[in-house]
C-alpha cells in the first residue's frame, strides 16, 4: 500500500520578508520625495521669476519708445500734435497716472488680426475670444497701456493669459547711501512736469536724467476695467510680484 506525502512546498513570502519589502520600498520613497520636492519647487520657482522679468519686460519696453502716432493723455505735457514730446514725457506721465488703479498701467497679451488694418498707434485690433483659432490669421502680442486708455481697454476682456495692473511709486535718494519710496504711487519728487525735472552739476540732490521707480504688479481679475473705479490700491491686497525699474530721458 503507497502512502501519499502530504508535506508539498509551499509558495510566497513569509510575513517577515513582507514586512522587510514594505520598509525598503517606504525607504526609497522618502529617498525620492526628498530628492524631487525640492527639485519641483525651485522649478517652479525659476519658471515664475522668468514670468514676472517677462512681464516686467513689457512694461520696460513700452516706456522707453512712443508708438506711430500715439496720443498723449489729458493732462500730459506734450507737441503741438498731440503727442508725447519723448520717452521721458510719456514715463513720467504713466507714472503719476497710477495713483489710483481707475488711471494705472494694464500689462497684457492679446492675439491681434493681422488680416485687418493697423491702428493709428501700430498696433492691430484684437481678435475676439469667441473665434480666437491661434494661428490662423492672427498673433499672440503683448502691451502694456494705460487702463483708461480709449483705444485698447475694450480689448481687455479678449486677453489670453492673466491680466496685470501696475502701482508704479518713485524710489528717492534718503541720503547716506539709502533708498525709500516716495509718499504715494504716483507723486514724483522733484518737478509737478517733466520739462522742470532738471538738475544742475552743483546740486546736492539732483534728479536730471533718470527716474527708478518700484512696480507693483496686481493680478486683475476679473480683467473688466469698470470693476476698479473708485477703487483703492489698499483694496487690492498685496501685489502678485514687484520690480525695481527705471526709465532716462
Amino acid at each position: 500500500m503507497k502512502l501519499l506525502n502530504s508535506t508539498g512546498r509551499r509558495s510566497g513570502f513569509t510575513l517577515m520578508e513582507t514586512l522587510l519589502a514594505i520598509g525598503l520600498v517606504g525607504v526609497l520613497l522618502s529617498m525620492f520625495l526628498t530628492v524631487f520636492v525640492p527639485a519641483r519647487g525651485m522649478v517652479h520657482q525659476a519658471l515664475n521669476r522668468q514670468e514676472a522679468e517677462r512681464i516686467a519686460g513689457i512694461l520696460r519696453a513700452e516706456m522707453s519708445i512712443l508708438r506711430p502716432d500715439e496720443q498723449a493723455g489729458e493732462g500730459a505735457t506734450t507737441a503741438s500734435d498731440g503727442q508725447f514730446l519723448s520717452p521721458f514725457d510719456k514715463g513720467f506721465f504713466w507714472l503719476q497716472h497710477s495713483r489710483t488703479p481707475a488711471n494705472a498701467i494694464v500689462v497684457y497679451s492679446y492675439r491681434a488680426d493681422t488680416t485687418k488694418s493697423q491702428r493709428a498707434d501700430g498696433t492691430y485690433p484684437t481678435v475676439p475670444a469667441s473665434r480666437n483659432v491661434p494661428g490662423q490669421g492672427n498673433q499672440l502680442v503683448s502691451i502694456a497701456c494705460p487702463l483708461n486708455d480709449p483705444l485698447h481697454k475694450d480689448q481687455i476682456k479678449d486677453a489670453v493669459g492673466p491680466v496685470f495692473l501696475v502701482k508704479m511709486t518713485q524710489i528717492v535718494d534718503a541720503g547716506g547711501g539709502k533708498y525709500e519710496l516716495a509718499g504715494n504711487p504716483g507723486s514724483i519728487n522733484g518737478a509737478a512736469s517733466p520739462d522742470k525735472y532738471v538738475s544742475s552739476p552743483d546740486d546736492k540732490n539732483p534728479w536730471g536724467g533718470a527716474i527708478i521707480y518700484r512696480a507693483d504688479f496686481y493680478h486683475m481679475s476679473p480683467p473688466n476695467p469698470a470693476r476698479y473705479k473708485g477703487k483703492s490700491w489698499k483694496r487690492l491686497g498685496r501685489p502678485m510680484f514687484s520690480v525695481n525699474l527705471s526709465f532716462r530721458r
